[in-house]
């Protein structure tokens, strides 16, 4: 036999070789059943030529259906506990609805007790809204009381007594005039004059003191009454506002309970089928299942109404194929459910970031989620699923390709080997693409028709040529 290794010009990276292992096994199961491959218990080479066809990258993984598009169907009664609120009642799952049936029934009975409490503080509220604006008319009735009524009497009354002590001081001033003319005569004794000169200074300090009454009542004492009268409006409206407002706030609280215990009764918003929105964690503490008895929380989701016309894989791809899935490329899914039915579909998007870890014991593992729309939906589909989704990531048209049997790799290069003649054997170096589980995309190196040793671990020896794996490499 016969070596020859021509210089490689490239390599592929480990990844590309995915599947080898598989491969491997095939290699055995084909050489196991070639009966000529020993003779006289010598292990003789197996052949099969080098093609050129169609080649497709593929790769399947499992998933599940989901609708592209949902009616979700929340929990809007807000969580009174870490515990959220049970579901009382709920629609069987698989129910067809129609707009305006029954879905879901939650717990109210917390919510039925605050309201009797509530309900104490609004009638406590409101008999303080009450006293409130009976305070503030009191205190306006005061003011238009004291101004049209005890102010202007007390003003007229010392208007009288004013005009009165007026009165007097003329007449004493009258009086002793007429005093002095007698007494000049003689007619009239000097201690009666003095006496009626009395009476005038008596009469008109009486009258300045009626003067300065009115004018106090008027300027300082009015003005003073009238300021206290308008702070108590004032301090009355005040607490009228208060209590209009503490009014307010309970009577909100009231309607706010109302308006839960309203929603806890679920109506559906449209026609569909019931999905419940249960999650499964792989038994995890963080799954949730719905059904009654069950705890729900604010703004979660319970039920689902898919739309059965616009249908979706979601699928976990592995890290290490993850780059080969692209926006747009085509798939064939298949359900189980649907025993020998192949439906068509396309991936639509690719998640950027890995999936999160439901246990310690798979954290090693990277998923990303990806979605497949499914074209043509049949009757009977259903969210929840279980499907297998196979994605076209190449495929090449008139290429060669070589079985991944006859690959040989060492330190990072490919090599095969050829027969030469009819007994020898040369070796090879090529360049390969992306296997897939079978084949890989020949690059470089041969030629169509060539024929390659599918099983050639029992030759390598042969071959000096081939680089010895390194110590780090075993």
């Amino acid at each position: 036999m016969t070596a020859e290794i021509s210089k490689p010009n490239g390599f592929v990276s480990t990844k590309t070789l995915v599947g080898l292992a598989t491969a491997g096994i095939l290699s055995f199961a084909w050489w196991a059943m070639h009966e000529d491959s020993s003779v006289d218990g010598e292990i003789q080479p197996l052949f099969e030529k080098v093609t050129k066809g169609e080649f497709k990258l593929e790769f399947t993984e499992p998933g599940e259906i989901e609708s592209a598009e949902n009616v979700e169907i929340n929990c809007e009664v807000k969580s009174r506990s870490s515990a959220g609120v049970s579901i009382l009642e709920i629609v069987r799952e698989g129910t067809v609805v129609e707009k305006g049936d029954f879905l879901v029934k939650l717990d109210d009975a917390v919510l039925q007790k605050d309201l009797l409490s509530q309900r104490i503080s609004v009638h406590k509220a409101r008999a303080s809204l009450v006293k409130a604006k009976a305070d503030v008319e009191a205190a306006e009735l005061a003011l238009d009381e004291y101004m049209s009524g005890s102010f202007r009497q007390e003003e007229e009354q010392m208007e009288s007594a004013e005009f009165v002590a007026r009165e007097n001081l003329r007449r004493a001033e009258e009086y002793l005039a007429y005093s002095k003319k007698l007494a000049a005569k003689g007619y009239l004794p000097e201690a009666q004059l003095e006496a009626d000169q009395f009476a005038v200074e008596k009469a008109r300090k009486e009258l300045d003191l009626a003067m300065t009454k009115l004018e106090v009542l008027r300027v300082h004492s009015h003005k003073a009454k009238v300021n206290d009268l308008n702070a108590s409006i004032l301090t009355a409206r005040a607490q009228l506002k208060s209590s209009e407002n503490s009014f307010e706030l309970e009577a909100t609280k009231e309607r706010e309970i109302n308006d839960q215990i309203a929603k806890c009764v679920i109506l559906s918003p449209a026609a569909g089928e019931v999905t419940y929105a249960n999650r499964n964690n792989s038994g995890t503490a963080d799954g949730i299942l719905i059904e009654e008895g069950k705890p729900v929380r604010e703004r979660q989701t319970i039920i689902r109404l898919p739309n059965p016309s616009l249908m979706r894989v979601r699928a976990k791809v592995n890290e290490s194929r993850i780059e080969q899935v692209k926006p747009g490329m085509l798939c064939s899914i298949t359900i189980d459910a649907f025993r020998g039915l192949s439906l068509s579909g396309e991936v639509d998007s690719v998640s950027d970031y890995p999936l999160a870890s439901v246990s310690r014991y798979t954290s090693h593992i990277k998923e990303y989620a990806t979605e497949i729309i499914i074209e043509h939906p049949p009757e009977g589909i259903r969210s929840g699923m279980s499907a297998k989704v196979t994605i076209l990531s190449e495929k090449h048209e008139d290429v060669l390709q070589i079985p991944l049997t006859a690959v040989i790799r060492k330190d990072g290069q490919s090599y095969c080997i050829v027969r030469k003649g009819e007994s020898g054997l040369k070796l090879r170096s090529i360049e390969i693409g992306t296997p897939n589980l079978t084949h890989a995309l020949l690059l470089r190196g041969l030629s169509e028709g060539e024929e390659v040793v599918v099983n050639p671990a029992s030759f390598t020896e042969l071959f000096a040529e081939i680089p010895k794996p390194s110590l780090a490499s075993r």
